[in-house]
């Protein structure tokens, strides 16, 4: 039997680890039973991307506009389950979804997978995120941006950018509904101990054994104190002051990629205020109760989004000397791993030496003139 499964994210769920584990196991995956299909680890995400061609008009590269008519045709060819994952597809509307499971047709079945995290940690990692992306606004700012648009059906993108567009599961996946049965959709719940992996592969019936090979699993978490540094550094990068492409190499790809993560002893990253969790808990209980009237397939538990009101402390902000002491850290990072410019050729040097000297004596020269003709 022919079933397609369609992995919609949620972003910040472990969505990149799954992917490249199951790009690195796809041929394993095969004699599991499974495509994953795709020419290129990236064809999901063209496809997604050319789904929404106005959505996301930067990424839609008319090169890459087979990559889905080439993943449908594979997925036409193989007789058992396929996947499909990546999660700018939580963004999609109807019509949109309807299109792209029309393409699916030839599937007996088509499966909707949607992985979800609770808000204590999504809220921080996703402040983090545009923190990295040049965005420049305090978590607090970001947190009542959130919480002004909760209720809200307007999805423009203010303080928090595009945050409830992302993250609103209920919204997402009653739009998925509209061409997915109820009891196709599974919830799956992103345990705050592990154990991912292995809840995901058993929504498609596969045994995690069988996937044995191992991808590099790395903290992509910035400290609080690493993160301040950087939403103050963007006051000085904002894109009237560097391109994106150079703040993208430079800033993100090195500086907090190569400099950053690579610090062993990061520290705490940024947690919730007591008066921010009482809000998240709200809203938390809200949206599973939500879930659980519609119906669907629940992989975990809809405890595991749950959020703790009274759980520790206020999340104290950074003080000034622990943001100084991390934007000392990323600068000597980043002086042992900077390229060292070209040193001239040693003719160069002896001329420029040369030269200097020269105008040394000859401003000794102009010196002494002076010195005369002030004492006559």
């Amino acid at each position: 039997m022919s079933v397609v499964y369609v992995h919609i994210g949620l972003p910040k769920t472990g969505t990149t680890h799954l992917q490249d584990r199951l790009w690195r196991n796809r041929d394993l995956a095969l004699k599991a039973g499974l495509l994953y299909p795709g020419d290129a680890i990236d064809d999901h995400f063209h496809a997604a991307a050319h789904l929404q061609p106005k959505r996301y008009l930067d990424w839609v590269d008319p090169e890459r506009k087979r990559a889905w008519p080439t993943m449908v045709a594979q997925m036409r060819a193989w007789p058992g389950t396929s996947l499909v994952s990546h999660e700018l597809l939580a963004t999609a509307n109807r019509e949109q979804i309807a299109e792209f499971v029309g393409a699916l047709d030839f599937a007996d079945e088509v499966h909707v997978i949607a992985t979800v995290r609770d808000l204590a940690r999504q809220l921080p990692s996703a402040w983090q995120e545009n923190v990295k992306n040049q965005r420049r606004g305090t978590f607090d700012e970001f947190v009542d941006a959130v919480a002004g648009r909760a209720d809200s059906t307007d999805l423009g993108h203010g303080e928090e950018g595009p945050f409830w567009e992302f993250q609103d599961y209920v919204r997402i996946l009653d739009d998925w509904s509209s061409a997915v049965p109820d009891e196709r959709i599974h919830v799956v719940t992103v345990p705050a101990g592990g154990g991912l992996w292995e809840r995901f592969l058993g929504v498609l019936g596969v045994d995690p054994a069988a996937l044995s090979a191992q991808v590099e699993s790395s903290n992509s978490s910035l400290s609080a104190a690493q993160a301040e540094f950087l939403r103050q550094l963007n006051d000085r990068l904002q894109p009237t002051d560097v391109e994106w492409s150079r703040y993208e190499r430079i800033v993100k790809g090195e500086v907090i990629g190569q400099v950053m993560f690579a610090e062993e002893e990061r520290g705490a990253p940024q947690g919730l205020s007591t008066e921010q969790r009482r809000w998240a808990a709200g809203q938390a209980q809200r949206m599973t109760a939500a879930i659980a009237a519609r119906g669907y397939d629940v992989v975990g538990s809809l405890d595991d989004l749950a959020v703790d009101a009274a759980a520790g402390s206020d999340a104290l902000p950074p003080s000034q000397q622990e943001v100084l002491d991390a934007a000392l850290d990323a600068l000597a990072g980043w002086v042992k791993i900077a390229p060292v410019p070209a040193t001239p050729p040693r003719w160069e040097s002896a001329a420029r030496n040369t030269v200097r000297k020269a105008r040394r004596r000859a401003a000794g020269v102009r010196n002494r003139v002076r010195q005369r003709r002030a004492a006559r």
